[in-house]
């Protein structure tokens, strides 16, 4: 479902969601919303709550000022870099602006934090400082959240990261009893299996 204007209550902001409360896919493990956003030049979305969640802004293009209102913390993310978002006990008042001049594509993970931290804050894992490693032939994998990259989580998020495959090359995820993965395909097209369907861009 793609949410706009009117469920933002302003322009300039669109969200392809995958997991959500307006899809059939509610949760998933931690996971409670995954949004595929485009942020328009020159705009963003007003000062609004949130409490006991973290949040992580993948920027895949553009830029995110931030400015949490309630707690007086103010922040940028350029291309490349992940935004975390911890809302904590006292939870905050915050605004994404994308004040560049080119559209803002995010994409954005929430999820439960347990036990909720007990301070609000926002951190910044820049492109630079993500490490990155080939991850089998014809695989070179960023990692944003896992055991290489410096960046802690506060919720049950094992790994985050940002795979390019080249044509034919395959990569496997190692999950344990319990444990669930998301697949959301950012450009060419992939299958997550053998005789699987093939995913295109957009396809979560």
């Amino acid at each position: 479902v793609v949410l706009g204007e009117s469920d933002f209550g302003m322009p300039g902001l669109r969200a392809a969601e995958a997991i959500g409360p307006f899809v059939p896919i509610q949760a998933s493990g931690p996971l409670i919303t995954v949004h595929d956003s485009v942020i328009d030049a020159g705009l963003g979305i007003g000062h609004h709550p949130h409490r006991y969640n973290e949040r992580l802004f993948y920027i895949e293009q553009g830029q995110l000022d931030h400015d949490d209102a309630r707690n007086r913390i103010t922040g940028h993310m350029d291309t490349g870099d992940v935004g975390q978002f911890t809302e904590g006990l006292a939870g905050m008042v915050h605004s994404e602006w994308n004040h560049g001049d080119v559209d803002t594509r995010a994409y954005i993970l929430v999820y439960t934090t347990d036990p909720v931290p007990p301070r609000t804050a926002f951190n910044v894992l820049t492109d630079a400082e993500a490490p990155r490693y080939p991850e089998g032939d014809g695989v070179a994998t960023k990692e944003l959240v896992g055991p290489r990259s410096p960046l802690r989580v506060n919720g049950d998020i094992h790994r985050f990261t940002d795979s390019r495959l080249a044509p034919g090359a395959t990569v496997a995820l190692e999950l344990a009893a319990g444990e669930g993965g998301l697949v959301s395909v950012r450009e060419g097209a992939a299958r997550v299996a053998d005789g699987g369907e093939l995913l295109r861009p957009g396809s979560t």
